[in-house]
């Protein structure tokens, strides 16, 4: 039932011609070739084991989980603390509605504003949206979106308030947008995007937001100066992404392929407006997972969904400067519906999401692991 610089670019460009020169030598039977470094090990377990939950780094180094999908299709409002100095988890205050496929977001004040999901599987959207405060560890309700939602995208704005567009209200893709104002708590509408879509929203070096569309070939991006959104240029693979993540270099890497069998990845630079495809992201099988970018500059993305729906353990990182994916250590448990945060001391936290048994059925576990670079 789980839901889940003009040289760079001239130098990236230059090897990306040669290795299609050489056919891609590497490939996919090839993987020990591109084998990187880097390793997990485990840390504390959950108090409740969960999926499709939140994770969000607060200003004190602590990492908050928030709601999810527990063991037998039970929707969580608990909260939890991890701490990487301890490598323990402890609980917080719990959220007033259970919820899971939501978004989290960390206002510039420190508090965590929780927005939308579901509130049962298979139904009940949520509009409502909470905040908690790491000074209490409590949660307070705020102001309920027009358009209740799950599976859309959230971005901090410049300014200090979140957007929030998208998603699937009453079991349909909608392009509703919305504002939040942490200062009123209050939200109100924007424009709505160009087409409708389930998706992620990444806020660009420019204060604009990238979101993959609803048409599956283009991208839009929102102007919080005017509230309007535009279309990109057309993206490389036919479908949105899963994750993404913005590199150093204000590009936007996209991964994901949540109803295909294509391992699809590819990044926007929005210096020329264009979506390039990067290479070797079939070595690890995933089709979909969560993607954090490391102090390295590099991206990382563990663990995931693999064809028929399989669970994975593969890891793997993408180098900007070569626009290339390479396998790097595999997580010790097989999990997908996880998160994945990046902690201050510059190790990456995956917690939760669901696995396998021995008896090869799928289980919500609560283990979480370390990646060091």
């Amino acid at each position: 039932m789980i839901c889940l610089d003009v040289y760079r670019r001239s130098t990236r460009t230059h090897l990306v011609e040669i290795l299609l020169t050489i056919g891609m030598v590497i490939g996919a039977g090839d993987s020990a070739l591109a084998q990187g470094s880097g390793t997990w090990t485990t840390t504390g377990t959950l108090n409740v084991a969960r999926a499709a939950h939140t994770a969000t780094l607060l200003a004190n180094g602590l990492v908050l989980v928030a709601g999810g999908e527990a063991a037998n299709s039970t929707i969580l409002s608990s909260a939890e603390l991890y701490d990487p100095a301890t490598g323990t988890w402890s609980n917080t205050g719990s959220m007033s509605t259970p919820r899971y496929n939501h978004t989290a977001t960390a206002l510039a004040d420190g508090q965590v504003l929780v927005v939308g999901g579901l509130k049962s599987i298979g139904g009940s959207y949520l509009g409502s949206a909470e905040l908690y405060n790491p000074s209490t560890g409590q949660w307070s309700t705020t102001g309920t979106m027009s358009v209740p939602r799950a599976s859309h995208g959230a971005a901090l704005l410049q300014d200090g308030r979140v957007l929030v567009a998208g998603g699937i209200s009453s079991g349909l893709a909608t392009a509703s947008a919305e504002l939040y104002d942490p200062t009123t708590g209050a939200w109100r509408s924007t424009a709505s995007m160009i087409y409708p879509a389930a998706t992620h929203a990444t806020r660009l070096q420019n204060g604009q937001v990238l979101v993959p569309g609803g048409n599956n070939v283009t991208a839009e991006l929102y102007n919080p100066s005017t509230g309007v959104w535009s279309l990109t240029s057309t993206m490389v693979f036919s479908q949105p992404g899963t994750d993404a993540v913005l590199l150093t270099s204000g590009d936007v890497l996209i991964y994901g392929s949540p109803n295909s069998t294509t391992y699809s990845s590819e990044f926007y630079d929005p210096f020329t407006n264009e979506w390039k495809r990067t290479f070797g992201q079939n070595y690890g099988n995933i089709l979909s997972g969560p993607i954090v970018l490391l102090e390295t500059g590099k991206a990382l993305l563990a663990g995931g969904a693999g064809k028929y729906h399989s669970i994975l353990s593969f890891a793997m990182l993408y180098d900007p400067s070569t626009n290339y994916w390479t396998l790097t250590g595999s997580l010790h448990q097989f999990r997908r519906s996880h998160t994945l945060t990046l902690l201050p001391n510059g190790q990456a936290l995956a917690a939760g999401g669901v696995s396998t048994n021995s008896s090869g059925a799928t289980i919500v576990i609560g283990g979480a692991e370390l990646y060091t670079p």
